[in-house]
């Protein structure tokens, strides 16, 4: 059973196009991811889901309910924006108590629920704080509990960790976890390759508005085990990749934080060329690697996950 469904959407500025004619379901429980750079349509999407932006072209039903329906889709969905919904001149408690009334939830059970929230993130003994006294990050888990006061059917996550410290978004990460398994479906845009890998059932990967793929992130990362990988931790020089990328049988290379990627298909001889090429750069060590969601995103598009 899906808890939502999408044919053909699509979202247009003028002549140009943020999402293009996407189609794809969410299962009922699920953690579904959408992965992609800034700019690649994620938020567009979500923002027609959540009734903040009307399609241009195809349709779409969240719990069975159309778009065209924005009280029955708001009354049963939950929004974590990237732009943080929270007041600065409440406390975290008050903020809390404030949103939940604003959904219709009783006073008593919006209290219950605002202090098992604060609590869930570790922010009890901050509850009767000032948000504007807050760090960025604990505003941040402030704005995701916010938008399960009403205990919603079907949260939607915009980037929820973004500019987060790690501990911080581990902390997000578990929180998420353990939201879905007491059956709240989630629907996840992010642009960090680990937090999809962590967290998601299945992985749609979106670029320039289109899907290219969707799977589970361990299928996703099978469709190019026929490449082998081999990290190579070197110091860069302006011609470094173009000077491994012409090696035959090398389709493609990566460099970021001093670790050199080559996609591979092994041939004799292979390491050996390698190793010429790069004679008289300072290698610190040669490993071979599992292909990762970023690797995916590289073979599908041409380009890295962050360009």
């Amino acid at each position: 059973m899906s808890s939502i469904t999408v044919e053909a959407l699509e979202k247009r500025f003028g002549s140009f196009v943020a999402v293009d004619g996407i189609s794809f379901d969410v299962r009922e429980g699920e953690i579904f991811g959408f992965l992609g750079p800034n700019g690649a349509g994620k938020s567009t999407t979500v923002n027609m889901l959540t009734c903040q932006l009307r399609p241009t072209g195809g349709t779409a039903h969240v719990k069975g309910i159309p778009l065209t329906d924005e009280r029955g889709i708001r009354s049963i969905i939950g929004i974590v924006p990237q732009e943080l919904a929270l007041n600065d001149l409440l406390t975290a408690y008050q903020n809390l108590v404030l949103y939940g009334s604003l959904y219709g939830v009783s006073r008593v059970d919006a209290k219950r629920r605002a202090l098992e929230m604060l609590e869930a993130m570790g922010l009890e003994k901050r509850k009767n704080d000032l948000v504007k006294d807050f760090s960025g990050g604990m505003k941040q888990r402030l704005n995701v509990v916010m938008a399960l006061m009403h205990e919603p059917k079907v949260l939607f996550l915009d980037e929820p960790t973004t500019g987060m410290d790690p501990q911080a978004r581990r902390m997000i990460w578990d929180f998420i976890r353990d939201i879905n398994k007491r059956g709240t479906t989630i629907f996840l845009t992010t642009h960090y390759m680990e937090e999809a890998d962590y967290l998601c059932n299945r992985v749609a990967i979106i670029d320039e508005g289109r899907i290219k793929a969707i799977d589970t992130p361990r299928a996703l990362k099978r469709q190019i085990k026929g490449e082998d990988i081999i990290q190579i931790q070197v110091d860069e020089d302006e011609r470094l990749l173009d000077d491994v990328k012409g090696i035959p049988n090398v389709k493609d290379a990566l460099y970021a934080n001093g670790m050199l990627k080559l996609f591979i298909e092994d041939r004799d001889g292979l390491l050996l060329d390698i190793a010429t090429v790069l004679s008289g750069r300072s290698i610190v060590s040669i490993s071979s690697a599992e292909p990762t969601l970023e690797d995916v995103f590289l073979s599908l598009t041409g380009k890295k996950l962050r360009d």
